[in-house]
């Protein structure tokens, strides 16, 4: 018998089936494992999860803000079928208490599968695609079941060149393992981001060290850190496990050392890792098709592609209204809450 479950807070053993049930999914996001949305947001979370014969096979933290749910890489589901009831029975939900809007990106590689879900939903509901950058989630991966010469024989010239070179300068990776290792790389996150002008929406500087304990603490990750002969440190990586996969999260090199090639021997020593821990994936996470040749992400492109891999896509984002024109009046909300807020600052 099946039964649906929309709730605000879990008990113990809610806790225990939802954790055993995506540590079980080849393709789990970490953005769906329990304990994430409290390291970087505040919205209000709702979970969401099918059993059929009290088993649990589908499950989904749901943001809601605005009047608006938003589903991030969810729902964590390994059939295809209770995919489609899963999503219907949540736009059900969220039209009953009277949302807007629902958007959801799904954690399924573009194929078959998500081909048939959208045309499933499709017959039952108005389902809007935009094309968009953010709408085209692409990334590079690297098969970790080659032998690890095949993967390097992969890598352009210029990177196995800078790899020799960072090994014969005498840097070095280890996972952290003190706090004073998590202060350093903790500074040098926050100095990148001050150079290039960049604004984290999901995990600012202060939110390394307890990033770290989470995945430290349920197995699901860990942050590399590359040093100076000397022990300076020098940068990090923060990756995240995946079911079968290791995703690259984020990671920050030291601008004032630009000199040394510190981030291409920290990326090949992670796949290294991740083949040694028999992970089957390496997913550099994020690969933007559609920037100039001088936009800053222009140059992350290349050096992604620097290692080889091949070119993976997400099912397209789903953007569903709840209401007549609920995602433009959402994108409305948004756009003048933006602009309030530049103007209290100024």
């Amino acid at each position: 018998m099946m039964e649906i479950v929309f709730k605000y807070e879990l008990d113990e053993r809610e806790i225990e089936n939802i954790n055993a049930f995506c540590k079980s999914i080849d393709y789990c996001a970490i953005e769906q494992c329990l304990g994430w949305t409290q390291i970087f947001m505040d919205p209000r979370i709702c979970y969401f999860y099918l059993k059929d014969d009290s088993v649990i096979r589908s499950f989904c933290q749901i943001h809601e803000k605005y009047r608006a749910a938003h589903i991030i890489f969810g729902p964590v589901c390994c059939d295809k079928e209770i995919m489609v009831e899963s999503i219907n029975e949540i736009i059900h939900y969220y039209k009953k208490r009277h949302f807007i809007y629902l958007g959801i990106q799904m954690y399924y590689k573009s194929s078959f599968e998500t081909e048939y879900i959208e045309y499933k939903l499709n017959k039952l509901h108005r389902i809007k695609y935009l094309f968009n950058t953010d709408n085209t989630k692409s990334s590079i991966e690297i098969n970790l079941e080659n032998s690890l010469e095949m993967i390097y024989n992969g890598f352009r010239k210029g990177h196995k060149g800078d790899i020799k070179k960072a090994i014969k300068l005498g840097l070095t990776v280890d996972s952290a393992k003190d706090t004073t290792e998590l202060l350093s790389f903790t500074e040098i996150y926050r100095k990148m981001c001050r150079t290039r002008k960049i604004i984290d929406k999901q995990i600012s500087p202060d939110s390394i060290q307890p990033l770290f304990h989470y995945l430290k603490s349920n197995n699901l990750g860990e942050i590399l850190i590359i040093k100076e002969s000397s022990g300076e440190v020098l940068g990090g990586a923060v990756l995240v496990f995946q079911g079968v996969s290791v995703r690259y999260l984020k990671g920050a090199t030291d601008p004032a050392r630009r000199d040394l090639p510190i981030l291409h021997l920290l990326m090949y020593e992670a796949i290294r890792m991740a083949k040694n821990y028999n992970f089957k994936y390496f997913d550099f996470w994020g690969f933007n098709h559609f920037v100039d040749e001088d936009n800053q992400v222009y140059n992350i492109n290349r050096f992604k592609k620097g290692f080889g891999g091949y070119y993976t896509f997400l099912a397209k984002r789903m953007n569903i209204n709840l209401v007549p024109k609920g995602f433009l009046i959402y994108t409305y909300l948004m756009h003048f809450k933006n602009i309030l807020k530049k103007l209290l600052l100024n």
